[in-house]
């Protein structure tokens, strides 16, 4: 156990540094989301009737959150996008996730700066977060009022309806057989004014103008 705890810490800290690959990264964070959540699942169980239904852990929006947690650490924010206060990371409108994102910003730091998690439901409320995430729900017509309050705004939108990142989101994310991958349009990032390392990018597909997505 202390081998384990060790070579964790080790980890963590070698990817901070930027010296070991984002996948190296991913895999210890997604598995202390997902031990944390079978844990709490089965405490859970343990004080419920028997009838009680038991705690399903969707591994996708796991994945997905421990991906967003990466976007903020390599991913530079211009001076006006509130430099010195916690990173906010929104939800629009419907959460998938659950608590798994609040698990990440209970636990986690980006450069010693803590991590917040808002859910809004008014594309103003959009302007107070560094990046926000918009699910498959919210129709092509909730996405015009969106992309409209930040379009000249440092936020990151990161959607998964397909073609997000053609009408003018960041990145998106999509299914590959059963893996999550995720595009990024780096003509967005560069109006926004974004600087996403190329440690990120490497494992991106990237978008410009005119391409679609998938």
């Amino acid at each position: 156990m202390e081998l384990t705890a060790h070579a964790s810490k080790n980890t963590h800290q070698k990817c901070r540094a930027g010296s070991v690959r984002i996948g190296a990264c991913l895999r210890p964070l997604v598995g202390s989301v997902l031990v944390a959540a079978v844990v709490l699942g089965g405490a859970e169980r343990a004080t419920a009737q028997a009838t009680a239904p038991a705690v399903v852990i969707n591994r996708e929006y796991t994945i997905k959150a421990a991906f967003l947690y990466h976007f903020l650490t390599y991913t530079e924010w211009p001076s006006s996008a509130d430099a010195n206060g916690p990173l906010v990371v929104g939800v629009y409108k419907s959460d998938p996730f659950g608590e798994v994102l609040d698990k990440i910003a209970a636990t986690k730091k980006v450069n010693n700066r803590s991590i917040e998690v808002r859910r809004i439901s008014d594309p103003a409320e959009s302007l107070h977060c560094h990046l926000l995430f918009v699910p498959d729900t919210v129709t092509a017509d909730g996405l015009a009022p969106l992309f409209a309050a930040v379009s000249e705004q440092p936020v990151m939108l990161v959607g998964e309806t397909e073609g997000f990142v053609d009408r003018g989101g960041a990145a998106e994310f999509y299914l590959e057989g059963n893996r999550v991958r995720f595009a990024f349009n780096m003509d967005v990032v560069d109006e926004k004014n974004l600087k996403v390392s190329s440690k990120l990018l490497s494992l991106a597909k990237i978008v410009t103008a005119g391409q679609a997505s998938k």
